[in-house]
Formats: C-alpha cells, sequence, structure tokens
C-alpha cells in the first residue's frame, strides 16, 4: 500500500464497517425473538388481570427472565467488538507505515489489552456515555418499555392476549407497530451500528495517540450521499490536532470516519472517494460536491431556507461549512447564522 493509496484504503475500510454494522445489527434478531417468546408464555399464563401485588410480583420475575436474555446478548456483542478493537488498531497501524515509509520504523504498536482498555475509557461524542453503558441501555430500555406497556394495559382494562399484541405488534403490519418488531428493533440497530463505529474510531483515535509524534493531525470524511448529517457535512475535510478534536460517531448512526495527516505525505493526491453519483476526487469535500447536485436535492439535504443560502449567500464551501456548526461542532440555527453572518442572507434573498 502507497500513500496515496492508503487513502483509499481507508475509505475502503469505512465501507467494510458498514457491512459490518449491518451484520451485527441483524445479529439482534434472536435476542428479541427471545424476549418476545417470554413474554408471550409468561403473560398468556396468567388468569386474568393480577391485582397490585400480584402484578408487582409478575414484572419483578419477568425483568429477571428478561434481563438472562439481555444480558446473555450484551455479552456476545463485547466478544465482537474486542475482537473488532483489535483488528482496528492493527487496521490503524498499518496504515500509519504505509502512509510515511521513511516513517514506518517508528509506528509502534498498542497491545490487544491496551486498546480494548481505551476503547471502554473514551467516551463517545454521540451521547457522552462510555460504550459499555451505552450498549446495556438497549436491554435495560427494551425491558423498561415492555414494563410500562403491562402497566398500562392492565389499568386500561385490556386483555393478555391484546397486551400481548401491543408489544408484540400485528403480522398485518409485520410486527412493526409493536413495542419489540418496532422502536425496540430499531433502537437496536442504532445501538449495534453506533457501538461498531465508536469502537473502530476509538482504536483509531488511540493508535494517533500513541503515534502523535509522526503525525500533524487527521482529517474528517463524510459520506457524500443525501443521508449524510449537516455535523458530518460540515466537519468533513476538516482538519483537527490529536486529541483537539471531534471524532466519529459524533451522532447515533454516524458514518464518518478520519484519516492520519502525516508531515510531508499527501494522501489525498490522486485519490478519489465515493459519492452517491459515483467516484469523485478526494480532495472534494461535502459542499464542493453539494454544488454540483440539482436543486432539488440539495432543498432535501439542508432543508429548503438553508440551501437557499448555500446556493445565493455568496459564500465558499469552506465559509459555509464554518458558518453551519457552533464551537461544539452542533449544527446551528438559522437565527444564530443570522446574527454570525447577516450580509449571506440578505445575499440571498432570506
Amino acid at each position: 500500500m502507497t500513500a496515496t493509496s492508503s487513502r483509499d484504503y481507508v475509505t475502503r475500510n469505512q465501507v467494510y464497517l458498514e457491512r459490518f454494522k449491518a451484520n451485527l445489527a441483524s445479529s439482534m434478531d434472536p435476542a428479541i425473538r427471545e424476549l418476545d417468546a417470554e413474554i408471550q408464555k409468561s403473560l398468556l399464563s396468567l388468569q386474568g388481570a393480577p391485582n397490585a401485588g400480584a402484578l408487582r410480583s409478575f414484572l419483578e420475575g419477568l425483568r429477571k427472565r428478561l434481563s438472562t436474555i439481555t444480558d446473555r446478548n450484551e455479552k456476545r456483542l463485547f466478544k465482537i467488538l474486542q475482537e473488532l478493537s483489535d483488528h482496528q488498531s492493527t487496521f490503524n497501524a498499518s496504515v500509519l507505515r504505509a502512509a510515511s515509509p521513511q516513517a514506518a520504523a517508528a509506528v509502534k504498536n498498542l497491545s490487544s489489552t491496551a486498546a480494548w482498555v481505551g476503547v471502554l475509557a473514551a467516551p463517545m461524542q454521540a451521547t457522552g456515555k462510555l460504550l459499555e453503558p451505552f450498549v446495556a441501555s438497549w436491554g435495560a430500555s427494551a425491558i423498561e418499555r415492555v414494563e410500562g406497556a403491562i402497566r398500562i394495559g392492565y389499568a386500561q382494562g385490556k386483555t393478555n392476549q391484546e397486551i400481548v399484541q401491543a408489544i408484540r405488534g400485528t403480522k398485518a403490519n409485520s410486527f412493526q407497530d409493536g413495542i419489540l418488531g418496532g422502536v425496540t428493533k430499531r433502537d437496536a440497530s442504532a445501538m449495534a451500528r453506533t457501538a461498531v463505529q465508536q469502537t473502530a474510531s476509538a482504536a483509531q483515535q488511540l493508535m494517533y495517540a500513541q503515534n502523535e509524534d509522526i503525525m500533524d493531525g487527521y482529517m474528517w470524511i463524510a459520506t457524500l450521499d443525501g443521508r449524510t448529517s449537516e455535523t458530518c457535512m460540515s466537519l468533513d475535510g476538516q482538519k483537527f490536532k490529536v486529541g483537539k478534536g471531534p471524532f466519529p460517531p459524533i451522532h447515533i448512526n454516524c458514518r464518518s470516519a478520519t484519516i492520519p495527516i502525516i508531515d510531508g505525505v499527501d494522501l489525498l493526491s490522486g485519490a478519489t472517494r465515493a459519492s452517491a453519483d459515483g467516484q469523485v476526487s478526494a480532495k472534494l469535500t461535502y459542499f464542493d460536491w453539494l454544488k454540483g447536485q440539482p436543486a432539488s436535492f440539495q432543498d432535501d439535504a439542508l432543508g429548503p431556507t438553508r440551501a437557499k443560502l448555500f446556493r445565493n449567500g455568496g459564500l465558499s464551501s469552506a465559509d459555509f461549512a464554518r458558518l453551519n456548526l457552533s464551537k461544539n461542532f452542533e449544527p446551528m440555527t438559522l437565527d444564530e447564522m443570522r446574527k454570525k453572518n447577516p450580509a449571506a442572507f440578505k445575499r440571498a434573498g432570506i
């Protein structure tokens, strides 16, 4: 792998991570089915509506049985994420060596144990949580929703079968209108995908910190399509010192990545990056790319008012990116943007 191709190598790694996320999200289905089976069995074994004391005892027992399922699933996930941490640490060491052959001998590895300990200690910029409580929160939230549905169901005089249906959903709607097949399944996917990105990114940042002496920093790389968040759009192409800037996932389901910046090495020269309409130059930022898209696409990506400012405000792509984010890397409201640059709004006729 040459310095030029290492940029593409990092991009391919993110593509593989997206596939890995999809597989891990799908692997949550058996745990959800187990929860479904246990809830059905437990509720349908009851004879009528329990009194307050019996309901409390029933829910305590159900919570223990459901927790056994979610705890077992959590352990499975952490085993997979720990293996991913080791893989990504090794991968990023190889990227640094390839990007700067003259400094390859100076690249320092990180042990599997050190990488995993570091990943677990790194707060998620999407939520502020550490990885362990973030993953565990999925099971706790799922059980809490089920308990709430059962309490409300009995309070409303519903039968056990009706409560089961509210939790499971209906076959006519592919069970997506129930708690388990709807919000719990969506949350499972978001948790799994975000946990993968956090593990990979934290392992990468640890490797950057381990080799800070040969690096100038890192660059944010967003995905060039219509699903990219405003934050990632604006961060795309921005450069940060190691330990001084944000890193993915900066929001739930974040798909952005970073590449190292090494003194004297242009990782973007001659490289390309994938976009919704094919390969483009790696030096093209999100807003540069967006300028070449139809106005209707710009409206969908930014919202009509922000898109009008983008097209007619007389701002460069870099200026728009800076105007779009606060110092905390959060999207600014239109009112906040107007106060910061009223002239651009005037030019855009907004």
